[in-house]
């Protein structure tokens, strides 16, 4: 079956090429030019094709359009006067698809020509420019080039430094910088989310794959650390997704469809040069996959996801007032089955006999206003209504397929979210920013176990059965934050600021400062260094935990950590970039975090860690008395994408330990030590204008880490025990893959498409996942359980 489909990908492939006819041809490039602090347009900016002889100049409303530009990639360059010059990352201009793009420019407070050789040559330069370290931009076109990230920005993460991903590779679980997933932050245009994934779990920023549409998907930003002091709820990183606008002047359909599922989309004007539509609607067909012999999650799961992303856009006649209307919203189900066969289920393998079935929806709809008030000033507003929806139901099996519930789930939540932001330019030297993000929230958690050895009696279905956590009702969170930018010398800027969080539920807060200062010398070396305390509100069911107690042979029943804290961490960073003349980067960073707060038993000898359990209801009774401690160093070598190549390498070394209630210390579940990745992609362009792209990556990191098992206390009482003392102290064998990718373009008049066949680890590395106790043997055995050869094909159509 896999040849088969190998197959079918040549015979495509080999059928667009002979179709294709040698044209020479071109398409229109639009879009709007203005002030990236007061969104004021600019007017009479001249935007020229990088390589050519196109160009044009903005109007009155910052617009420009450049026509018959050969298609194929290409950049421009913007400049105007007492503006830095503005250089765009490579983008692909096909012969159906107008490319729309939003320049923003930075006011000057140098010399034109010098700023040029600095600004104009870092492509991946973050979004908010007020982001000195440990931030970078992404682009759609990257998180579909990047070899098995198919258009996720959490698997295209993988590529960069500090950034590894759990021990499940169906999961795309973000581990930056030694720190747990939980303090991953995602914002979608202003407003923070809940976790935006498809199979998604609780108390998690990961989960299978986001629901985000890359056909909706603007440039964007992604965080290791340091985030100035709009950013708050996030303790390691965070992704700042925008979403771009459709087509103001013609309607555009775009199809695909493979074995990740069926995809469309499709944007044009509402009112032509006032308003646009975009739409996304995918539906998922892995289980395609399993039907060729391709196991995502196990021979015995099943996956479906489906989800569907807009954004509308409206401007007012003046060009001054923008609203958009944007949602998105996603379904999946993970199941789960047990061997069908009950002769066939193994004893003391548990997944054999359990049937567990995973459903997780979220869904956001919001409305943004952006208002230029003034040359100096500009204000935005968004209000969203979110939900998510995270279910667990799981039963286990007897010989006569009897069922019995030992663990029922729920994780639900709904938002009524809130923000505004403000941009002030004092002057040229000086702006201001302040905002406030405000949230009111309904949930319901609960969480019901019962032991699993009840199954061969059905009379004894409530024996032992618990309730550990429940909850329902209502609260707010609020956060505000301003800061100021002074330019102190030619190349030498400052940003201080103060970002403040507040939990209504139980009245806790965080005052945080923060401070960045960036030195850009003329000959396009960056030194950077930044300070910041960051927080994050823990996950609401943590507060719902409940505990029993027996007092004079009564059952008491508490909310034992109702007035938890929310951790915190001090972030210290020093950052070094060399931007080199032909496009080549160069960087290092070098990093220490200082974490406390961090809820932990209070308990001689315990070694709970709240943050060591990124995936499920945290079920202790805690007091916010933990730190941990989180040291570091990335490098990275970068190529951007020109002359038909790019290349990233990327290394990094970590050490992430904590410390419990009595003072001890221990590795944290994430401390693997080290991660590498090395990323390159090559384009070979033929004359009848097709493009052949290939590309790999390879990941080699440290091992995962668990805890040795105490053989006596397991052999009593027939489970998993572990070794105290020795708390994540063992690792596994290191982790390597390799992933590949080739597709062909293919142009004609009225149609462009794209073949592609993305592999995840292409070598069928099986690599260690996690260990499984087995109460017959009382031993704790590996599992090389990781994907093998995935192959993910895909055709797409722009028409």
């Amino acid at each position: 079956m896999k040849s088969s489909l190998l197959h079918l990908f040549v015979v495509l492939l080999l059928c667009s090429f002979f179709k294709i006819h040698a044209q020479n041809k071109t398409q229109t490039i639009r879009g709007n030019v203005i002030d990236r602090v007061t969104r004021q347009p600019v007017i009479g900016a001249s935007v020229a094709i990088i390589g050519g002889t196109q160009g044009a100049i903005s109007d009155a409303s910052g617009k420009f359009v450049i026509t018959q530009v050969p298609i194929g990639r290409q950049s421009v360059r913007c400049t105007s006067i007492g503006y830095e010059t503005f250089l765009s990352e490579e983008f692909i201009l096909n012969s159906v698809k107008e490319v729309s793009l939003n320049i923003e420019l930075k006011e000057s407070t140098g010399e034109l020509q010098e700023v040029k050789i600095t600004a104009s040559q870092n492509t991946s330069r973050p979004v908010n420019d007020l982001a000195y370290v440990s931030a970078r931009s992404f682009t759609t076109e990257e998180t579909e080039r990047i070899p098995a990230s198919v258009n996720d920005p959490g698997r295209m993460a993988l590529s960069y430094p500090g950034v590894k991903a759990g021990r499940d590779e169906n999961e795309n679980k973000i581990i930056v910088r030694g720190n747990s997933p939980f303090g991953i932050l995602w914002r979608l245009e202003g407003i923070d989310i809940p976790n935006p994934n498809h199979f998604a779990q609780p108390g998690s920023g990961g989960g299978g794959i986001t629901v985000f549409s890359a056909q909706l998907m603007s440039r964007s930003d992604f965080f290791t650390g340091g985030m100035p002091a709009e950013y708050g709820n996030a303790l390691s990183g965070a992704f700042d997704i925008r979403f771009r606008e459709g087509n103001q002047q013609k309607r555009e359909y775009r199809t695909k469809f493979g074995i990740l599922g069926l995809d469309f989309s499709t944007e044009g004007p509402i009112q032509k040069g006032r308003s646009s539509y975009l739409v996304n609607y995918r539906y998922s067909t892995l289980g395609l996959l399993s039907q060729m012999g391709f196991y995502l999650v196990g021979e015995r799961v099943t996956n479906n996801f489906q989800d569907l992303s807009f954004n509308l856009a409206f401007h007012s006649k003046d060009g001054k007032k923008t609203t958009t209307i944007f949602g998105l919203g996603g379904l999946s189900e993970e199941h789960y089955m047990p061997v069908e066969d009950p002769q066939k289920r193994v004893l003391g393998k548990s997944d054999n006999w359990e049937d567990r079935i995973r459903p997780a929806n979220m869904g956001a709809l919001g409305v943004t206003h952006t208002i230029n008030l003034n040359e100096k000033s500009s204000i935005k507003f968004v209000v969203a209504a979110i939900g998510s929806s995270i279910n667990r139901m799981s039963d286990t099996l007897n010989l006569q397929n009897t069922r019995f519930r030992y663990e029922t789930q729920k994780y639900e939540e709904s938002r009524l979210a809130s923000s505004v932001a403000y941009n002030y330019k004092i002057s040229p030297k000086t702006r201001f920013k302040s905002g406030a993000i405000l949230n009111f929230i309904d949930f319901v958690f609960f969480k019901e176990t019962a032991p699993r050895n009840n199954v061969s009696d059905v009379n004894q279905f409530n024996v032992g059965r618990q309730t550990s956590v429940s909850g329902s009702g209502n609260t707010q969170t609020s956060q505000v934050y301003a800061q100021v930018v002074q330019n102190l010398a030619k190349g030498l800027s400052l940003n201080a600021g103060l970002h403040y969080m507040h939990l209504f539920l139980n009245n806790t807060s965080s005052l945080e400062p923060r401070l960045s200062i960036q030195y850009s010398s003329p000959k396009s070396h960056n030194i950077s260094f930044a300070y910041g305390l960051h927080s994050q509100f823990l996950p609401m069911s943590a507060y719902f935990y409940v505990r029993k107690d027996s007092l004079d042979g009564k059952i008491i029943t508490t909310k034992a950590n109702a007035n938890l804290q929310f951790p915190r961490s001090n972030h210290f960073i020093l950052s070094y970039n060399y931007i080199a003349p032909k496009l080549w980067k160069f960087s290092i960073e070098a990093y220490y975090q200082m974490i406390n707060r961090v809820p932990v038993e209070a308990k001689v000898g315990s070694s709970y860690w709240m943050l060591n359990y990124s995936d499920s209801f945290p079920e202790t009774s805690a007091v916010s008395k933990g730190k941990g401690k989180n040291k570091g160093i990335d490098v990275s070598i970068e190529r951007f994408f020109s002359k038909k190549y790019y290349l990233l390498l990327t290394g990094s070394i970590f050490d992430a330990k904590y410390q419990t209630y009595d003072g001890s210390i221990y590795n944290s579940a994430f401390n693997d030590r080290f991660s590498t990745a090395f990323t390159f992609g090559r384009e070979f362009t033929f004359k009848n204008g097709s493009v052949f792209q290939v590309g790999a990556r390879s990941i080699y990191n440290g091992g995962y880490r668990y805890t040795p098992l105490d053989v006596t206390e397991s052999a009593k009482q027939k489970k998993y025990v572990p070794l105290k003392g020795a708390d994540y102290s063992a690792f596994a064998p290191n982790y390597f893959r390799i992933d590949g990718r080739v597709s062909y373009r293919t142009n004609r008049k009225k149609l462009a498409s794209v073949v592609s066949l993305d592999v995840q680890n292409a070598t069928n590395q099986i690599n260690y996942t996690s260990v499984q106790y087995n109460s017959v043997k009382n031993i704790l055995e590996p599992r090389r359980s990781g994907n093998g050869f995935v192959p993910v094909f895909s055709y797409q159509l722009d028409f």
